[in-house]
């Protein structure tokens, strides 16, 4: 905007000098003396016209600098022409209404002026620049935030959506128990939850700077770096999720007080190279990516189900935010496709915002992970009965010791349905079982 701004005070300045200069040499008063015999002759002046000169002065000035502002910040080519002939009609409308109580006032002048300013703005509107906000309302529309749409408009480099490959940051917030929802509520109640849990966490990610990728009554998915290259997009990603932790408690409170029933969500997070560009049809044009980050993400999200947790993120996200994020170890995961071996995490905390209580529990958890996967249940039972904090619920400690304890038992019943869902290398999961 403040581009715009500059450019139409640049052009509307630029053509009052000109038109002022015009103006003051008399270069109009030929065709004024050919309009006062018009009104005198039409009826439309009764009596003698008293010439008055000044007021033009500022009607010029407001002319030019008005109508180059609306053109160049209207976006739209048909809103652009309507503003420039509904401004001439104003402008030209005024000495003719002022003849009617005996003044003449000089209206070639100011409209000389709004027909000079509109055709520059015009000629800037076919620039690249001119026409960016279009492209930006075209492309992006509301999957931005005003903050981010503005960074864009207002950025030296046009953006480039032609098409490339990015590292980026996928957050995929599910709702887990909507089904669960349409049962208990009636239409009218569910549809006001679902725009209050689509609105409230919608808002609060692309004001973190995030891009919306999709949304639908159950879940919400971002991602940041996808719009321009950014080194720290796994960074952007987790503390916005920390954030949204706070939120969605108390959406989930908000909802639990206006309709008695609670959300139940969780949040996957999953960095990776995508392909990102403008897809689409003439007039269905819109800014996406294709990468298998986007499915693992999906996959996270719903992962927490399993663990009773709220925040995951993949391996290449804690590669990346390792040094700055306090998390700790859910499950390994392997695809026999790739015959690769990868880890979860839950994320906890930034690193500089947990305590050395909290920190000592997660090292009690985190050792816990790895007696399970080295099959010493008894030991694991140990460390996760200290790293629990007394008086409150803790999903991921429960799903392991539930786990633990279901091994110790294992030589004398069974094997049970979570045992038997782990592979013999690792202590690991099959990637399909995510």
């Amino acid at each position: 905007m403040r581009r715009y701004a500059i450019t139409a005070l640049v052009l509307g300045g630029a053509v009052t000098v000109l038109v002022l200069a015009l103006y003051l040499l008399g270069t109009f008063e030929a065709m004024v003396v050919r309009l006062e015999n018009f009104y005198a002759a039409s009826g439309i002046a009764k009596g003698e016209l008293e010439a008055v000169r000044w007021p033009a002065i500022p009607l010029i000035a407001i002319a030019a600098l008005g109508m180059a502002w609306c053109v160049i910040d209207v976006s739209r080519p048909f809103q652009k022409i309507l503003i420039a002939l509904s401004g001439a009609v104003v402008v030209a409308g005024i000495s003719p209404t002022l003849a009617c109580y005996g003044y003449l006032l000089d209206p070639f002048a100011p409209l000389a002026a709004a027909v000079l300013s509109s055709v520059g703005a015009f000629v800037y509107a076919g620039t690249e620049q001119g026409g960016r906000k279009r492209i930006l309302e075209d492309v992006l529309g509301p999957r931005v935030s005003g903050a981010t749409f503005h960074e864009m408009l207002e950025a030296e480099e046009p953006p480039d959506f032609h098409g490339a490959t990015r590292e980026v940051t996928v957050l995929t917030c599910r709702l887990f128990n909507y089904e669960g929802l349409q049962e208990l509520l009636e239409p009218s109640d569910l549809i006001r939850l679902s725009n209050l849990f689509l609105r409230s966490t919608t808002n609060f990610l692309l004001s973190r700077g995030g891009y919306l990728d999709e949304s639908s009554p159950e879940l919400i998915r971002v991602s940041f770096g996808m719009l321009r290259p950014t080194k720290n997009h796994a960074i952007q990603g987790c503390r916005a999720a920390l954030e949204l932790r706070g939120r969605l408690r108390a959406l989930s409170q908000e909802c639990e007080t206006r309709w008695f029933q609670p959300l139940h969500c969780g949040v996957g997070i999953s960095s990776g190279p995508m392909t990102v560009g403008v897809y689409g049809m003439p007039g269905h044009f819109r800014f996406g990516g294709i990468g298998q980050v986007t499915d693992y993400s999906r996959r996270l999200a719903l992962a927490n189900m399993r663990y009773g947790s709220d925040l995951l993120i993949g391996p290449e996200t804690h590669r990346l935010v390792e040094e700055g994020m306090a998390v700790r170890p859910m499950e390994m995961f392997y695809d026999p496709a790739s015959n690769v071996m990868s880890e979860i995490y839950q994320l906890l905390s930034r690193s500089d915002h947990i305590s050395e209580e909290e920190n000592r529990r997660r090292e009690l958890f985190w050792q816990g992970v790895i007696f399970v996967r080295e099959k010493n249940y008894e030991a694991a039972l140990d460390c996760f009965s200290r790293s629990r904090l007394p008086g409150s619920e803790d999903g991921p400690t429960a799903y392991f010791i539930r786990l633990a304890q279901e091994g110790v038992a294992a030589p004398a019943a069974p094997v049970s349905r979570l045992v038997r869902e782990l592979t013999d290398e690792g202590h690991a999961r099959l990637i399909s079982m995510m």
